[in-house]
């Protein structure tokens, strides 16, 4: 959770999800895109950089998630499962 304080101070409203983190994380970092992105990183530099653009795109993904549970629609859905 300390990841998603560090990029957006926003995140107060949020219910923290380790669990849900962990998986985004999982699927992100073994996705074919972010596999092939790391295997061309030739210098420290460019791992950085990878890094950062994963850690951008989970943070993001990570919020569209916890703010479409907090939709009513979604809510009410849920409810019918």
């Amino acid at each position: 959770m300390q990841l998603l304080q560090t990029f957006d101070n926003s995140s107060d409203w949020l219910e923290p999800d380790d669990t849900l983190l962990k998986q985004l994380a999982t699927a992100l970092f073994h996705s074919p895109y972010y596999q092939t992105l790391y295997q061309h990183c030739e210098s420290p530099q460019a791992i950085s950089q990878a890094d950062a653009i994963l850690i951008a795109e989970l943070v993001h993904t990570y919020h569209q998630i916890a703010e479409r549970k907090l939709s009513p629609v979604v809510q009410r859905l849920n409810a019918l499962l």
